[in-house]
């Protein structure tokens, strides 16, 4: 029987140590999010389905009526690739995914 505290204490601490690297990726591009996107949906409802609000890659934001792109890490890697959504009238327009520095 002592064995078995040991080894729920292990799997309670690796459930712990999961969900630290899953709560700093929900910010970023995957599939499933990808594949939940709709044109003309509001920037506001991309951010709830993202994760977050993304890295405003133009001078203008989503919000101002004109035209904008925001930036996500993802959905590969969160250090080789992005996905670039473009608004146009704060209205979700297209996306695109790339690798970093054209590579």
């Amino acid at each position: 029987m002592r064995w078995l505290v040991p080894a729920a204490a292990v799997v309670a601490g690796l459930s712990i140590a999961a969900l630290g690297p899953g709560c700093a990726t929900t910010c970023a591009a995957n599939p499933d999010k990808l594949a939940a996107l709709r044109r003309g949906m509001t920037y506001d409802e991309t951010v709830r389905i993202m994760g977050c609000e993304g890295k405003g890659v133009t001078d203008q934001g989503p919000r101002s009526g004109n035209f904008s792109i925001v930036e996500w890490d993802g959905p590969e890697s969160l250090l080789f690739t992005r996905t670039q959504i473009d608004f146009l009238e704060g209205r979700l327009l297209s996306y695109t995914t790339s690798k970093r520095g054209g590579l």
